[in-house]
């Protein structure tokens, strides 16, 4: 039967005999039908539902405890199952990539519809892979739950893959895996003590090496901890010296005066600044005002009626009546100061502004709690007002800007990252600040050229060999590098090996940053199980 969104497919098993799942002997006496309808893999855009007739059979056997059983159908569906064997291998494999919501959408879209709960139970309830020899093997830990619970990575360095994912760091487990594991040739590992007993206990015959960024890591703390302890000679040596102006050196251009000073110069000269195009125009019509105010009060003395002068004068009537009540030319001008609820907190607002206050939101919030009703607009208008070059709005004076303090001497964790980069990658101002650090005092010469030798030879730069470089680091001043040589001392196999093998823990570093990015894509809600599933998945 087929339908624009469905096709169903019926189907009934051809075998004369069926096996009997308990004990295993074949029957082929029927005992009845009963139908059985399951989903398979979608068909040209149309999901696909097969309807079986499957058979009950009698078991032969007399002494078998099942007396009636179901025809199985191997490589077709599992024991009751509602869904063929390649749809829950096709939801398993979404599963195992996107994981369960992203991958029920991609489903529905796929016309494979299902639900999260059930790729995951898929995801989880998938068959083990088989086991197979691990020649190379890198570990590292990670964590399930920052601060509280740990995992074990195992990784295949030939191939890359992950091998396993093991609980808890303590290694024990991986004492466990590397005893079930006699093939492994070499393990590669950072400074982690358990790990290193775990591979001395249970893997005598592998070669373990130490990883080389984890190396090149526990130099960068010990250099950090000795430029910490002479943090005094390193401010001396990195302290910035003023520039000195020399008699050659031009002086800057003078530029012009503040508003403030000009005023204050004009005055003490007995002449003013000129006015501002703005201002000029003010004058102008306050003058051609006052003139009109003059008129009209001539033509009323003349015996002129209201109206008729202002016909003559071109004025409103209403404006002609108010020249005439005042004895003096009224000022219209807006710039005029009205009063303003603002002016019952004159004094606290003077010395608000004398203590140094600028910010105009900080102002209102005080004001309103002193219980001024004036609006945040208003109270930033005065202020403007208070601070700019005049009573009236506009730019503020102009301030020479003080110059920059000088800027703090880095750190000594950032100075640490600075050594412990390769030369030809430092920029020329984080080497001359290393090569004056080294001239700062015999300590940090002495402690610098040791952590340089020591880096050299991890990068394979130097053929010196490790034994002479932890007997002159342990015959050395420097503290910190003594501690470093004294703890490479105890793991000095893993570390000599690192220092000529070609083996790191780069892939498991990588293996760990995919993790870490499945555990987010799950937002962190991820069981041990269906991680582990997720992870040992190549994809």
């Amino acid at each position: 039967m087929l339908t624009p969104s469905l096709a169903v497919a019926l189907l009934a098993p051809t075998a004369a005999t069926a096996a009997c799942p308990r004990c295993g002997t074949p029957s082929d006496r029927v005992h009845s039908r009963y139908r059985r309808t399951v989903a398979d893999l979608p068909l040209q855009g149309r999901l696909v539902a097969l309807r079986l007739a499957v058979r009950r059979f009698r078991c032969v056997k007399p002494d078998c405890p099942r007396d009636i059983f179901c025809e199985r159908l191997p490589g077709l569906l599992r024991a009751r199952a509602r869904s063929t064997a390649r749809l829950s291998d096709a939801h398993r494999l979404i599963g195992l990539a996107l994981g369960g919501e992203a991958g029920a959408r991609l489903a529905d879209r796929l016309d494979m519809p299902t639900s999260p709960d059930t790729l995951l139970r898929r995801v989880k309830g998938g068959p083990a892979e088989g086991a197979s020899p691990h020649r190379c093997v890198g570990v590292d830990d990670w964590a399930l739950r920052k601060g509280q619970r740990y995992g074990t990575i195992l990784v295949d360095l030939d191939h890359g893959g992950v091998i396993d994912l093991l609980p808890g760091r303590e290694g024990e487990a991986l004492k466990a895996w590397l005893k079930g594991h006699p093939e492994v040739e070499v393990l590669s590992r950072d400074r982690w003590a358990p790990y290193a007993q775990a591979a001395d206990e249970a893997a005598p015959q592998a070669r373990q090496v130490a990883d080389r960024w984890h190396l090149l890591k526990n130099l960068r703390e010990a250099v950090e901890r000795l430029l910490g302890r002479c943090s005094a000679e390193v401010r001396a040596a990195l302290q910035e010296v003023p520039a000195v102006a020399t008699p050659s050196t031009a002086p800057a251009p003078p530029g012009p005066p503040p508003a403030a000073e000009s005023t204050a110069t004009g005055a003490a000269t007995g002449t003013l600044p000129a006015a501002s195009p703005r201002e000029q125009a003010r004058q102008a019509k306050h003058q051609q005002r006052a003139q009109r105010h003059r008129l009209v009060r001539e033509l009323r003395g003349q015996g002129l009626s209201v109206r008729r002068i202002a016909r003559q004068v071109g004025l409103n009537v209403k404006s002609v009546r108010r020249y005439l009540r005042e004895p003096r030319c009224p000022d219209w001008n807006p710039g005029r100061r009205t009063p303003t609820s603002l002016d019952g907190f004159a004094a606290f607002i003077d010395d608000w502004v004398a203590r140094g206050g600028r910010n105009a939101a900080a102002l209102y919030r005080e004001l309103v709690s002193r219980g001024c009703r004036a609006g945040y607009d208003a109270v930033r208008r005065l202020v403007q007002r208070r601070l700019g070059n005049t009573g009236r709005p506009g730019p503020r004076a102009r301030v020479t800007t003080p110059p920059a303090p000088p800027s703090p001497p880095p750190s000594a964790r950032k100075l640490s990252y600075e050594f412990i980069r390769r030369a030809q990658n430092r920029k020329a101002e984080e080497q001359g600040r290393l090569d004056r650090l080294r001239v700062a005092c015999p300590a940090l010469q002495e402690g610098l050229e040791l952590a340089g030798e020591f880096a050299q030879m991890v990068r394979k730069e130097s053929p010196l060999p490790l034994a002479d470089w932890l007997a002159k680091a342990q015959q050395s001043t420097v503290s910190e590098l003594r501690g470093l040589a004294e703890g490479l001392r105890q793991d000095e196999a893993a570390v000599a090996a690192a220092l000529t093998e070609p083996w790191s823990n780069g892939p498991v570093e990588g293996q760990v940053n995919r993790l870490k990015a499945i555990k987010r894509q799950m937002y962190g809600r991820a069981g041990f199980a269906l991680l582990r599933a997720r992870v040992r998945y190549a994809g």
